[in-house]
């Protein structure tokens, strides 16, 4: 029998679609419940392998980009930045830059959630680096140039476009890949260049995650809403954010499914009301909030409940009354989920009575702090129908002794948090 027959590889490691595939099964599936340094851990060799292995290695590890608030975070989310819109690294400190050149770390930075970024050695191409910077040992000195022929001078260029060319792929693909995006708790006032850099380059990404940073502005945010893929917007205690830039989250993204706005206190009816109007695919929506209560009310509420595909609403501290409960239970019915209005003090028995005759499948209603709810038969009816309640001391109390006063037991559960 041939020799080289029996050994050729299989045609599946050829196809980048079911190496994709195959690959995929090196990562755990909820990467959340794994150490930031183990999750590609099985991966990194991947990266070794030939072009095309490493394409699609990297484009499961650029999938998903994650930052904490911590010194070493920071430090990978520069390095990130910069190649993401292919520029210089910044200068960081040495506690913070990395010594290190082993396979894994060159593939997504010194800490572990940092993408392939640079200096990536690659067994099929010519190329080490996806960085701009170039080096003496890539390429020949001037002095070296001087003494080639014509022929080796022409060889020297081919090399140097080809060297380009492929930096440029690669750039290409490391920003297609990425889809997720999660900042979280940086306070940094330089973060807005970077995130609007990244942004700019980022033409796929569906998920954006900004959890309370505070100097996160309109205009960072702006950067990431123009190429109208974003699916998941979470800009929680994003304090600066304001209704012009949630105009713009209408404007461009009507596919959006999931925007939580919690204690962002600028943003009222006006950009809600678009929201509702542009968004029909909204299915996610919590604008919480302690202060400016007055700015959400029945004006865009009763527009979400008309016109998107709300299932989970966040009214906490809003300026919520009954007749807006009413419209949003009518309208949204079996669709309706999940709802908290804690302390929404207008909320009286009225929205009670209307949740039980029209929303057969809700499974969460937080109420905390609406003392103006005082028909404890109602809400025994809740409970009698597996609804999770989330109640303040004082209406635990008088719930727990109206039960008592009339030899019954209610089980009131509140929802995981």
């Amino acid at each position: 029998m041939d020799y080289q027959y029996t050994h050729q590889p299989h045609l599946a490691v050829y196809l980048p679609e079911i190496v994709s595939h195959i690959l995929s099964f090196l990562v755990p599936t909820q990467c959340q419940d794994e150490p930031k340094k183990k999750a590609y851990v099985d991966l990194y060799p991947c990266l070794l392998v030939n072009r095309l292995w490493h394409d699609s290695a990297s484009r499961i590890v650029w999938r998903r980009a994650n930052f904490e608030d911590t010194k070493e975070d920071l430090a990978t989310f520069l390095k990130f930045a910069s190649v993401v819109y292919d520029a210089p690294i910044p200068m960081l400190s040495p506690s913070t830059s990395s010594s290190s050149t082993s396979a894994a770390q060159l593939a997504i930075g010194q800490y572990s959630d940092m993408p392939a970024l640079l200096n990536y050695p690659s067994r099929s191409s010519s190329i080490s680096s996806v960085s701009t910077i170039d080096t003496p040992i890539e390429y020949a000195t001037d002095d070296n140039i001087s003494k080639m022929t014509t022929d080796e001078l022409f060889a020297e260029m081919d090399a140097r476009a080809q060297k380009h060319m492929d930096t440029t792929a690669r750039l290409s693909t490391y920003r297609n890949a990425l889809r997720v995006l999660s900042i979280r708790k940086m306070k940094e006032k330089t973060i807005n260049e970077p995130l609007s850099r990244i942004g700019q380059n980022a033409t796929k990404l569906e998920h954006l995650d900004i959890y309370i940073c505070d100097h996160f502005s309109n205009e960072a945010l702006s950067s990431f809403l123009v190429h109208s893929n974003l699916t998941f917007l979470s800009l929680a205690g994003c304090h600066h954010i304001s209704d012009s830039a949630i105009l713009k989250v209408a404007e461009y993204c009507g596919g959006l499914e999931h925007l939580d706005l919690r204690a962002c206190g600028l943003v009222s009816d006006v950009s809600l009301s678009a929201i509702a109007m542009q968004c029909p695919r909204l299915r996610h929506l919590n604008v919480g909030r302690i202060r400016d209560r007055d700015k959400v009310s029945i004006k865009s509420i009763a527009l979400i409940a008309q016109y998107t595909q709300a299932a989970v609403l966040g009214l906490a501290g809003c300026d919520i009354d009954d007749a807006c409960m009413q419209v949003l239970a009518k309208y949204r019915t079996t669709g309706l989920e999940r709802v908290s209005v804690n302390s929404c003090f207008k909320i009286s028995n009225e929205t009670v009575y209307a949740y039980i005759k029209y929303c057969p499948n809700l499974s969460v209603f937080e109420m905390k702090e609406c003392h103006n709810v005082d028909d404890w038969e109602a809400v025994a009816e809740l409970v009698q129908r597996k609804v999770l309640l989330t109640l303040c001391d004082q209406q635990n109390k008088a719930c727990a002794d109206w039960a008592r006063l009339r030899g019954r037991t209610l089980d009131v559960k509140a929802p995981l948090k």
